[in-house]
């Protein structure tokens, strides 16, 4: 008789154990709908994690409309936006993750992009390319990102490059291709038109989807280590 009521015992408590592993997994599973789903494309943690290997994992879990985000970006990027040096090894780049780092030029603020900087800080030398094809929607001077190009591609995704030191020759509502000359990395904003030195040569790079008529910022970081190793080779 002890040895039947042991047995259901033990039973009961096998049960009770899977019953706590089904439920956990249940909890993760809403939670992890409740923040891809219900937030959608504004939630903070899909905008950092943007096209890394961790979001891909929950790739299953995202709203319809935040895996149509990803399909189209996946669709549109080519090149990395800096080429390769083919005259000079020493001329590197190196990518940092800075999305929503404080900044506090015009005031406290995130950084809203990622930063590609110059192995050697000298304005003018690295030329800039356009990640995808698109058209050009905005060119010119900006306070903050100093001569900038935005490119707007036909998923209506938005392409920013910032902080150059000149233009190639284009044009407001131009249409360009992937690989097609935006012009030079330079350290120009953060002042009146044609301030320069304010901070390291660098290029600022910065995506954006529109919601609602809203501008949501994503950090591009995980996108530009994916384009590393699709480098254009130029002759500078």
């Amino acid at each position: 008789m002890r040895k039947i009521n042991e047995g259901r015992i033990l039973l009961l408590l096998l049960l009770l154990t899977l019953f706590s592993v089904l439920l956990t997994d249940h909890v993760q599973k809403k939670g992890m709908e409740n923040t891809y789903g219900k937030k959608d494309i504004r939630d903070q943690e899909f905008r950092n994690l943007f096209y890394s290997k961790k979001l891909n994992e929950k790739y299953e879990v995202l709203s319809p409309k935040c895996r149509e985000k990803l399909r189209n970006v996946q669709k549109e990027i080519r090149y990395y936006p800096v080429p390769e040096s083919t005259a000079d090894e020493s001329l590197t780049t190196s990518c940092i993750n800075t999305w929503m780092a404080e900044r506090k030029y015009g005031g406290k603020r995130g950084h809203e992009g990622a930063d590609i900087m110059a192995g050697r800080n000298e304005r003018g030398i690295y030329p800039i390319v356009s990640m995808t094809d698109g058209v050009i929607t905005n060119l010119g001077w900006l306070e903050k990102g100093g001569y900038r190009v935005g490119i707007t591609t036909d998923s209506g995704t938005y392409y920013y490059y910032a902080h150059l030191n000149s233009y190639a020759n284009i044009e407001e509502g131009q249409k360009v291709q992937a690989g097609e000359l935006l012009g030079y990395m330079g350290d120009s904003g953060y002042g009146e038109e044609g301030t320069v030195g304010k901070f390291a040569v660098h290029l600022h790079v910065g995506m954006y989807f529109y919601e609602g008529g809203e501008e949501i910022s994503i950090n591009p970081y995980y996108v530009l280590k994916e384009l590393e190793h699709k480098k254009l080779k130029y002759e500078y």
